[in-house]
């Protein structure tokens, strides 16, 4: 998924506000349609690439049309609805779907929601190789409280895949732990995720059941589960935004995701620093990111990645991105083919 309008993408965006936020306010008497709350996001992109092979590609696409629906039940409960379409990716169908119960100090969660694991802030069109690699989407039962700017989460979900001679139980699990402070020209926002296996990740998860043909494991088994954690820190001051995210897993069987003939221990990092400035009334944002993986090969992975990214808010709600990327992959002697390929990404968004 790409992103220009929104910091982040909103997938992402409703997973941290079912870890933090609170059922809307409810007043008795409201007609039921007063109580429904709407946002979407389209994305239009043309898009220019060269792969590693030399072989040139451009195409015009609807990279994203996305519907967020919030219903306020009553004054303990909502519900949430996200319906995305992704052109040449993604049908249009639910991407989230989840309720919000507020238990006094804790909200309960359960629905088809991303995993709180991973932050995946950034001002860049293209989805983080943290992003790709980790991202996470399950149903599942999330339990979450803040405590002042400490925010807490712990959540368990049954997974497409599963460990070899294991039964199809909910027994994949992970947390969260953040320090989060918002003022008014500074945010901080730290923290600490854990998941009990990142084989079930949208990525990995894909890679194992995609048959062996098509490059795949032909499986939806593991030997036993991989645990991974990921930290980050998002901090903006002023008008600086600095982002930093890192991801480290744990090893992999030897016949599953492999690297140079061994199970692999896949580690990736994004750092990533952007400046928000006015030019000639135009408010823009420039920004740089530096990201970087071990042994995830495998996975379709860059050993790294340099991209840069410039975006205009052209008027209200909307706004004109330029992104352009840089990607080495792996040295020959790894198995990769050592040569840099390109992108080029305009993208014209709007919010509603």
């Amino acid at each position: 998924m790409s992103k220009g309008f929104r910091l982040k993408p909103a997938a992402r965006a409703v997973m941290a506000c079912c870890l933090i936020a609170s059922p809307s306010v409810y007043a008795e008497g409201e007609h039921w349609v007063q109580r429904i709350n709407m946002s979407g996001v389209v994305e239009a992109e043309y898009g220019s690439s060269e792969d590693y092979a030399g072989k040139k590609s451009s195409d015009i696409t609807v990279a994203t049309v996305e519907i967020n629906i919030d219903g306020k039940v009553n004054d303990k409960v909502n519900a949430y609805v996200t319906l995305l379409h992704e052109e040449d990716d993604t049908p249009f169908s639910v991407d989230a779907a989840y309720i919000d119960v507020a238990l006094g100090p804790v909200n309960v969660h359960v629905g088809a929601m991303g995993a709180p694991f991973g932050s995946f802030e950034s001002t860049m069109l293209s989805d983080s190789l943290v992003l790709q690699i980790a991202e996470t989407a399950e149903s599942m039962l999330l339990v979450g409280t803040e405590m002042g700017p400490v925010q807490a989460s712990v959540y368990m979900f049954n997974g497409d895949t599963q460990e070899k001679g294991g039964d199809d139980v909910a027994d994949q699990h992970g947390a969260r732990l953040a320090f989060v402070s918002e003022g008014d020209s500074s945010n901080i926002d730290i923290g600490i995720d854990y998941i009990n296996n990142i084989a079930d990740s949208d990525t990995i998860g894909g890679y194992f059941t995609k048959a062996v043909a098509d490059g795949g494991l032909g499986t939806n088994e593991v030997k036993s589960y991989v645990p991974a954690q990921i930290i980050h820190a998002n901090l903006s001051f002023g008008g600086f935004h600095l982002f930093l995210e890192h991801l480290v897993a744990d090893k992999f069987a030897d016949n599953e995701v492999v690297f140079k003939g061994k199970g692999a221990e896949i580690t990736a990092t994004n750092v990533e620093l952007a400046y928000d400035l006015n030019i000639a009334g135009v408010e823009t944002t420039i920004g740089i990111a530096r990201q970087t993986t071990e042994q995830a090969l495998a996975l379709g992975m860059p050993k790294e990645k340099s991209l840069f990214s410039m975006s205009f808010g052209v008027y209200k709600f909307t706004a004109l991105t330029f992104e352009y990327a840089t990607s080495t992959d792996y040295d020959v002697v790894d198995g990769g083919t050592g040569k840099d390929a390109t992108s080029y990404t305009l993208q014209l968004a709007i919010g509603f």
